[in-house]
Order: C-alpha cells, then structure tokens, then sequence
C-alpha cells in the first residue's frame, strides 16, 4: 500500500482510491476484531449454559429425591395413624373390662358386707343362748345351795325340837301337833329338795348332751371336710396325671409342688397378653382334660382352677402400665381363654403378681426367663362364712 502511494504521488490530485481502500481495510480489521470477539462471548456463553444444564439436572435429581421422601413420610403418617386407631380401640376395651371389674368388684364387697352382718348376728344370739345358759345354771345353783341350807337349818331345829320332846314327854299334844307339823315341813322341804335335785340333774344332763351334739356336730364336719379334701387331692392328682400325659416331652412347661408352670414364651409374645396360636393349642389341650375331671367332680367339693400371672424385673413400655398390668392381663387372658373352651367361670380365678414373686433371684437372661411365667394351680375355694 506504501509503494502504491509512492506512485502515485507522481500523478497529483487522484487520492479517492488509496483513501477508499485504506478505510476498507480498517473496517475489515475492525470486523474481524469484531468478530473475534463475538466467538470469544459466544463460546463463554456455551460454557456456562453447558455448566447451568449440569446444576438443573442436579436440581431436578434432588427434586425427585425429596418427592420420594415425601411419599414415604406420607406413607409412614398412614400407617401411625392406623396404629393411633388400633391402640384408641385397644384403650376402649380395656376401659370397658375394668369397668366391668368393678362392678363385679362392688357386687363381691356388697356380698361380703352382707355375710359379715349375718355371721355378727348369729354370733351374738349364740353369745346370748350362752349367757342365758350360763345365768340359769347360776340360778339353779344358788337355789340348790338355798334349799340345802335351808334343810341343813331345818334338821337342826329338828334335833333341837326331838331333843325338846324326849326331855318334856309329858307336855301336851300341842307339842305332838308341833312335831308333826314340822315333819311335814321337812318332808315338803325335802321333796322340794328332791325335784330340784332332779331339775339341776336334767338340765346338767341337757347341757352335757347339748356339749356332747356340738362336738359331734364339729367332728362330722371336720369328717366331711376332710373326705371333701381327699376326694379334692385324688381329682387333682387325676388331673395333673392327665396333664402330665398331655405336655409329656415339653421342656417349657415344668410340675412345681401341686402347680403347673409355663414359660410366658409358649404362650405370648413378648409384651403382649394376647395368647399366641401354639399356645391356644396347649391351653385348649388343658381345657380339655379339666372338662372331662369336672363331669365326676361332685358339686359339693369347694375347688377352683387358680392362674397366676408373673413376669421379670424389666419395666414394660407401651399399651400397659407396668408389669402388674401385664401380668394380670396375662392372667385374665386365660381365664377367658378356659372360659370359651367350656370351663365354668365360676370355677376360675386370676391373680397378677409382677416381678415381686421370683423363682429365680438372679439377673441372667435365663433367670429372667424362669420368672416370666403362667401357674395353673387345682386347688380348694374357701368359702366365705
């Protein structure tokens, strides 16, 4: 471009084409400048839209994550609310049956109270027969002794008087008439004495007979108490013999005293108090064998099927209390159990113990073990009175 501009300095006055071409090429540069610098933006701006893909789908990955999380707490806050409802109804059968407790509980004390008054009542008319009776022999005692003074007073003044009469055989008949008279005295004295002799001998007699009838009355009963034990043991032995033919090979379930034990594991779950299928299989073996001594059990023999609940030292948490509560409910649960298998419920009883009756004294899992039990206990109902 220089050397163009060299020659043409020789021609004067043509510059329009050397100018024209000098502004073209500065617009070409500029241009490509230009240019170069749009490529530059351009791949600077494919980068970072290349790096914002990248977070969006990190972004969406992240989205998707929490979309699965909130159907699982959705599917979690379903499932508590179910429990929540199950638990509520759970609550409302068990307020039920303790209501139920109680009324039968007051009927029991009312029962009690009523027996109580009947039982002070006879004994004070058998205090009163008593004191009647010991007041009449005073009586006839004091009245014997009386008539024995008296007649010892009349012989006196009988020898007296005899003695009077042989020194003055020659008085009058006054003195005969007195005699006789006095000899009459003495014998109505002395028949009075005779039939009161014979009055204290009859009652004497009566009371000794009436001594005599009571304790052959308390010999008896004890007689037929006893004959009612025996046959009692001979049916409880029928019935552990039974028994142990039944649960022969179980190493769960031992014969301890005059008592059958079964572990908490054969029967329930752990925690629970509703009785497990195999254990409704054992139970209903047991029930079975008790309908079939109860058909030759007499009705006048006073027995009752005891079930005691125990469990460990280890507190409960959840539905129930304590392990009162859970014992008891175990116990119950049986109760119920023998009752729908066809065992009278008034032949059950059922009683709740906690921890507080160990067999075991230790803190091992086995000892533990030991002291979650069931006892089934055939034993003799003792009568209020």
């Amino acid at each position: 471009m220089a050397l163009s501009r060299l020659g043409i300095r020789n021609r004067p006055g043509d510059f329009t084409w050397p100018g024209f071409v000098d502004a073209l090429a500065s617009l070409l540069m500029v241009f490509v400048f230009v240019l170069m610098v749009f490529v530059l933006i351009q791949a600077n701006l494919a980068y970072r839209l290349s790096g914002q893909d990248a977070s969006l789908s990190a972004l969406r990955q992240e989205l998707a994550q929490l979309g699965e999380l909130l159907s699982l707490e959705r599917e979690a806050g379903s499932v508590l609310s179910a429990d929540l409802a199950r638990t509520s109804a759970q609550l409302a059968i068990a307020e039920e049956q303790n209501n139920s407790l109680t009324a039968q509980l007051e009927q029991l004390t009312r029962q009690l109270a009523s027996e109580s008054a009947d039982k002070r009542r006879l004994q004070a008319d058998l205090d009163a027969e008593k004191a009647a009776l010991a007041d009449l022999q005073a009586r006839n005692l004091a009245r014997t002794k009386a008539f024995e003074e008296q007649l010892s007073q009349t012989s006196q003044r009988l020898a007296a008087q005899t003695q009077s009469l042989s020194q003055q055989t020659k008085r009058a008949d006054t003195a005969s008439a007195e005699v006789a008279r006095l000899t009459l005295a003495m014998e109505s004295l002395r028949s009075e004495l005779s039939r009161l002799r014979a009055l204290l001998a009859e009652r004497e007699k009566q009371a000794e007979d009436d001594k005599i009838a009571i304790a052959n009355l308390g010999k008896a009963l004890n007689s037929a108490l006893a004959n009612k034990v025996q046959e009692l043991r001979r049916f409880r032995s029928e019935f552990f013999g039974r028994l142990r033919d039944v649960l022969e090979g179980r190493s769960d379930v031992k014969i301890v005293g005059d008592r059958f034990v079964f572990q908490s594991e054969v029967l329930f779950a752990p925690g629970q108090a509703s009785i497990g299928e195999e254990g409704q299989k054992q139970l209903a073996q047991i029930a079975a064998a008790l309908t079939e001594i109860i058909r030759e059990i007499p009705e006048d023999i006073p027995w009752i099927l005891q079930i005691d609940g125990h469990t460990d030292d280890v507190p409960v948490s959840g539905f129930y209390a304590d392990n009162w509560d859970l014992s008891t409910e175990r116990a119950l649960s049986v109760v119920r159990f023998m009752i729908r298998e066809g065992v009278p419920a008034s032949r059950l009883s059922a009683s709740g113990y906690g921890e507080f009756q160990p067999i075991a004294t230790g803190n091992t899992i086995a000892d533990r073990q030991k002291n979650r039990r069931i006892e089934l206990k055939l034993t003799q109902r003792v009568k209020s009175e």
